[in-house]
């Protein structure tokens, strides 16, 4: 009774909030997209707790997918309307090329898919998925790449710092890999739904130091990552479970010594920030040439 009391009140009160909401997308002002980002970052909340504890039945789940995605038609309707009265107004995007990188490649980001609403690019390395703002001083960030290769006809969606510019996760810099975009509210909110229900499965492949001994290992450690720029295991931090499998062992011999390597396939439940990298560095098989989440320990002898 308590459940269905809690999912019933659930229904009504996000029923109410967003229809007052939408009342404020005519002029879609600053604040009417700070309101409506904050409004969808809650039901995004909602959603997660729900399915993260198996709650998210058919009924609840209906409702709170047809509330984000009318959300997401709504601003996009506004929002070319909006568009319509005026010459649209294409973000600057100051993108700087790579080049004389001491890694040698030179390479920008790729779009490989291009959906309505919805498109895939590919990071390369260093490149910095700057959803939650430009942390690295790297000058490359996928919101820029992204803004150029959608103008001019570019929805707000990708300009919005309240709307993370579009990108619905993360990969940390040093990494590359797929990265799903929303073009559109829509698309966005879409991909916001299947993120926070699981619907979105996300592999790795890692190279991690020292030889792993299981062939199928399971890390579930919370994980503290509120502090700016690193996260650690912390029984105060939050849930987080990650899934590796062992594909094989290798040894890099030198004149005195031997290097063992990991190659793990990784799987993650929750995505936390360097969840990865901070569980396996908790583990003792950080990742290799990892200069923030290298060894917990470090013995010197002569």
């Amino acid at each position: 009774p308590l459940i269905s009391s809690l999912k019933a009140r659930i229904v009504m009160t996000t029923r109410e909030c967003a229809t007052a909401l939408t009342r404020g997308f005519g002029r879609l002002a600053s604040t009417a997209f700070y309101e409506a980002a904050r409004f969808m970052n809650h039901i995004c909340q909602i959603i997660w707790s729900l399915s993260f504890a198996g709650l998210l039945d058919q009924s609840i789940g209906y409702h709170l997918k047809c509330l984000m995605l009318s959300l997401g038609s709504q601003l996009d309707a506004a929002a070319a309307h909006q568009a319509g009265q005026r010459s649209a107004q294409v973000a600057a995007c100051n993108l700087q090329q790579w080049r004389g990188d001491t890694t040698g490649i030179e390479t920008e980001p790729q779009l490989l898919l291009r959906l309505p609403g919805v498109s895939v690019a590919l990071k390369p390395p260093n490149w910095e998925v700057d959803a939650k703002g430009q942390l690295s001083k790297t000058g490359r960030y996928l919101s820029h790449f992204l803004q150029r290769h959608h103008a001019p006809e570019m929805s707000p969606v990708l300009r919005r710092p309240e709307f993370e510019y579009g990108l619905v996760h993360r990969l940390d810099v040093p990494s590359s890999g797929l990265i799903l975009v929303g073009t559109r509210f829509q698309g966005y909110s879409l991909l916001q739904w299947q993120m926070h229900t699981y619907a979105i499965q996300r592999e790795y492949s890692v190279l991690l130091r020292c030889t792993a001994p299981e062939p199928l290992w399971d890390i579930s450690a919370p994980v503290q990552d509120f502090l700016p720029g690193r996260s650690f295991v912390d029984e105060a931090g939050r849930p987080a479970q990650t899934h590796l499998k062992t594909m094989f062992h290798t040894r890099h011999q030198c004149r005195l010594s031997a290097d063992y390597f990991t190659l793990v396939c990784i799987a993650i439940h929750t995505g936390r920030r360097h969840q990865i990298r901070a569980h396996t560095q908790w583990e003792g098989y950080p990742t290799v040439t990892d200069e923030k989440y290298s060894h917990r320990e470090v013995t010197v002898t002569s």
